[in-house]
């Protein structure tokens, strides 16, 4: 029931945003010049009242939706109730959507960092209170990630208002139409990018039922609870390159980021490798033997999952020429090919069917991308960098299989060992790292002895 609702609101998603979020990368840097003669007030507010205004539109929208369509058609009473929930969750996402926004372009990752950490810590504290003491079921989850949109909204519109970044009579619709024309069509390719990643489980619970829609979920989240995790240092690259190439030019802004795709490389050709081997054992552990069947579709769905986890960079060159239809067409393109995979592949090969037709769209997705985008922005991989990843990544897991002690939890130790393994033999290896390693180390001395 969860998986289907969330899945149901990954495509209600675009909509609520109509591409605001990605707008206010793009024209941040004309406000952040006191010589422009264009208030950072103008900027703040209107696309903060704006992105409410959009969330409670369609929020109203969806809940007419569901209100037409009756318990009956929506799964019952139970999933009626959800929905209704949800849209409450819809109306109160553009304050703090945009807030996350705005710490993005200012380039504050430790504190979205932080507000992300308390907020996860605040939200599962309540529902555990919720589900475990008042017994309020499913419904908890919600009602905590409502509580906590409630404070969040709250504590946004104080911190712009104190900051005198939220003025009523700054608010520019000029400047909104402008921001929507420039969003408007990354709506329907971040739409494609949902039925790229998640449009399968409608085609699974049509072809194999819901309790296979449980199963594939849950061994997706957890690659994506990964890629999230590795995706972390991308938080403020996008203004950094809009910036770099508005200041310094294209040479620039191709070393930058063809450097910052080899540190994601250097972190993610381990991680796609260690989770591969050990991520059926990772599930097992976390959500039980019920879904034990995860394990097969793991190593499919780690690969093009993490090697996405980079987009940014590989569509760079369409973003900073304002090429976003381009980008709508190869997510789109993508999209609709995984949907045509999935129809072929998962009546023969079940669940396995759908995470290779999730690999093949994500490859043909990366692949499209950087092949228009290139002709902009030319991004260059270091490939014997390249070999040496792979190389100790797959040496760390087959040390790891030395391993034979059994215990609950021993999964986790090996993943350590394996991540060990792997940054002793990078080092060992590559000169490169040995000499940032280094300098890391002097530094760190250097900070002990003051």
């Amino acid at each position: 029931m969860l998986s289907f609702i969330g899945v149901t609101m990954a495509f209600v998603g675009p909509f609520t945003k109509l591409g605001l979020h990605r707008s206010s990368v793009r024209f941040y840097s004309q406000f952040d010049d006191t010589n422009s003669g264009k208030p950072l007030s103008v900027f703040y507010t209107t696309l903060f009242l704006g992105a409410m205004g959009i969330c409670i539109l369609i929020a109203v929208l969806f809940w007419g939706i569901i209100a037409f369509l009756g318990p009956e058609r929506v799964g019952g009473e139970e999933m009626y109730e959800l929905f209704w929930l949800t849209s409450l969750l819809i109306a109160l996402g553009g304050g703090p959507g945009m807030f996350i926004s705005f710490l993005r372009v200012e380039e504050k990752a430790k504190l979205f960092t932080s507000i992300q950490a308390v907020s996860l810590t605040i939200k599962l504290a309540l529902s555990i209170v919720l589900v475990m003491v008042l017994l309020v079921g499913v419904k908890a989850l919600y009602l905590a990630a409502i509580y906590l949109q409630c404070v969040t909204v709250t504590l946004a519109i104080i911190v712009l208002w104190r900051q005198k970044k939220l003025i009523l009579a700054s608010f520019s619709s000029v400047f909104l139409f402008e921001a929507l024309r420039f969003g408007l069509p990354l709506v329907p390719a971040e739409l494609a990018n949902e039925i790229s990643g998640m449009g399968d489980r409608f085609l699974i619970q049509y072809f194999m039922g819901m309790e296979a829609v449980g199963i594939y979920s849950v061994g997706y989240s957890m690659t994506s609870h990964l890629k999230s995790f590795l995706t972390v240092m991308m938080f403020a690259l996008t203004p950094m390159y809009v910036k770099i190439w508005e200041e310094h030019g294209r040479i620039k802004t191709q070393e930058f980021l063809s450097s910052v795709l080899d540190y994601y490389l250097m972190l993610g050709i381990p991680a796609i490798v260690i989770f591969a081997y050990f991520g059926g054992d990772i599930v097992v552990l976390f959500a039980s033997e019920k879904y034990a069947a995860a394990r097969e579709i793991i190593p499919y769905l780690t690969v093009p999952l993490l090697l996405h986890g980079p987009i940014s960079i590989y569509t760079a060159g369409l973003f900073v020429n304002k090429k976003t239809t381009t980008v709508l067409y190869c997510t789109l393109s993508a999209g609709l090919l995984n949907l045509a995979l999935n129809v072929v592949f998962i009546p023969p090969m079940g669940l396995v069917g759908a995470a290779i037709a999730t690999f093949i769209s994500y490859v043909v997705l990366i692949a499209s991308v950087n092949f228009f985008s290139s002709r902009y922005l030319t991004i260059r991989i270091d490939f014997l960098a390249l070999f040496k990843y792979i190389a100790a990544s797959v040496a760390a897991v087959l040390l790891c299989r030395l391993i034979h002690i059994e215990f609950f939890g021993v999964v986790i130790m090996k993943v350590l060992i394996g991540v060990l393994n792997y940054s002793v033999l990078l080092i060992i290896i590559d000169r490169k790292i040995r000499q940032k390693a280094r300098v890391v180390f002097e530094f760190s001395l250097l900070r002990l002895r003051k």
